[in-house]
């Protein structure tokens, strides 16, 4: 399999193209003739443990809430990237095409 990127504008066509079938294929095979961006928008997947949960509702004071926050929010949530655009620039006359709505989420099987 192979994508091909052709500029309406000035006909320059670059290909992803792996060597061998089933292959990965990287930016760099078209970067001679297209400049590669990517554009991520992050949000916060919050995931809480019920263990956490738990033992912040059994804090009796805010001081012990606060070292309960302070030592396990950040193993408790974290951020992750959920939807991306990928453009392509032509080197040649400056035109340009965004690709977007891809979603990690998607990408991955969830």
């Amino acid at each position: 399999m192979k994508i091909q990127i052709i500029c309406e504008n000035c006909s320059t066509i670059a290909e992803f193209l792996p060597r061998r079938k089933d292959e990965k294929v990287g930016i760099r095979t078209v970067n001679q003739k297209f400049l590669v961006g990517v554009s991520w928008k992050n949000e916060v997947i919050e995931n809480f443990q019920e263990d956490f949960i738990d033992k912040l509702g059994k804090a009796t004071s805010n001081e012990e809430r606060k070292e309960i926050l302070e030592t396990g929010i950040a193993r408790n949530t974290f951020a992750e990237t959920v939807d991306f655009e990928l453009s392509f620039t032509c080197r040649g006359c400056g035109d340009r095409i965004t690709l977007n709505d891809f979603q990690l989420i998607d990408l991955i099987g969830f």
